[in-house]
């Protein structure tokens, strides 16, 4: 394997990232609940859980040798992480793809590093490398400004105009937001799972696999914080008996096919990342978040959810869309300082 095979599958995970969600606008007769529901239980439990064992077989052993401390930091992570993907739903659902993946993924990727650098390593804030960190999170915040001004300039163009009041918008733009910040925690748990990495190397796992072990723990967590979210919804909203009809076999197959695109993309970006060597975290790394956020939005305008908006909505979009890659870019010259 090398970079441009590697490059291959990091291309292929950023169109399956950016797309997942499609399956969801196909479904009949049920509520976001139930789609989100079968998709986080496929996604990140069922699927990737297949995956694991197939990479690390001696994963119980792995965790029977891990401290307890070490799994519940893992677990506790995975459930903040979880939260954060049920406000990524959330954040498509209400705002759409074209405008929910540049907010939440220009988060994220900002975030995501900026975070474990203030936890971990404080001291080099000050620094060249803890500078350009910053420096790409101010540029994702402008970037995020510019998707909210596009929002607003495009709310007049819809329909209702019951959801265009000031306090709506916010609301929705702070789920998208709250979505990327908290599914930046990932990282987080990330850097806690070097114990578990290092006893599942010493037990066999390749240097590539070993990080299914921490894998494992986190998607389970936020699997079941997103399944347990979306019965609780079918509950209080009274729909779990529109599970089933007519429409079930069509219904499930969908929301399994969004868990396999969502896992998929998951694990071929590692395994192109892995497969780049040094430049994965740097130039993979770009491509990957690039991708996911340039496909969800062209799949947003695709399905219309612009349609009718004002071509200065339309502008600030793509402007915001631009700074959010251009600080995605930032962060990756951070990595490799």
């Amino acid at each position: 394997m090398g970079i441009l095979s590697g490059l291959l599958f990091i291309l292929i995970a950023g169109v399956l990232q950016g797309t997942f969600y499609l399956p969801m606008t196909y479904t009949r007769k049920w509520e976001w609940e139930h789609t989100w529901s079968i998709f986080a239980g496929t996604g990140m439990i069922i699927f990737s859980w297949v995956f694991i064992l197939l990479t690390v077989s001696n994963i119980f052993a792995v965790y029977n040798q891990a401290s307890s401390q070490d799994i519940f930091i893992l677990i506790i992570f995975g459930c903040i992480w979880g939260i954060g993907g049920v406000l990524n739903g959330l954040a498509i659902a209400k705002l759409g793809m074209a405008l929910a993946y540049p907010i939440v993924i220009g988060t994220v990727a900002s975030l995501g590093a900026l975070i474990p650098l203030i936890v971990f390593f404080p001291e080099t804030l000050l620094t060249v490398k803890g500078t350009v960190m910053i420096a790409g999170t101010i540029v994702t915040i402008f970037g995020i400004i510019l998707c909210a001004k596009a929002f607003a300039l495009k709310q007049p163009a819809d329909d209702s105009s019951t959801k265009t009041d000031t306090g709506s918008m916010t609301g929705k733009l702070m789920i998208a937001i709250m979505a990327g910040v908290m599914s930046s925690f990932l990282n987080i748990g990330f850097a806690y799972s070097v114990g578990i990495v290092d006893i599942a190397k010493r037990l066999g796992a390749s240097d590539t696999f070993a990080i299914n072990a921490a894998w494992a723990i986190i998607l389970t967590s936020g699997g079941i914080v997103n399944v347990l979210y979306c019965i609780y919804l079918m509950i209080t909203h009274k729909t779990m008996k529109q599970f089933f009809g007519p429409e079930t076999i069509r219904n499930l197959g969908l929301g399994a096919l969004m868990g396999i695109m969502w896992c998929g993309g998951m694990y071929l970006y590692g395994f192109g990342a892995a497969s780049m060597g040094s430049f994965g975290v740097i130039v993979g790394w770009v491509v990957f978040m690039s991708l996911v956020i340039i496909v969800g939005n062209l799949a947003g305008l695709w399905r219309g959810e612009w349609e009718g908006a004002p071509s200065q909505a339309r502008l600030r979009l793509t402007q915001g869309l631009i700074i959010l890659i251009i600080a995605i870019i930032i962060v990756a010259v951070r990595n490799s300082l």
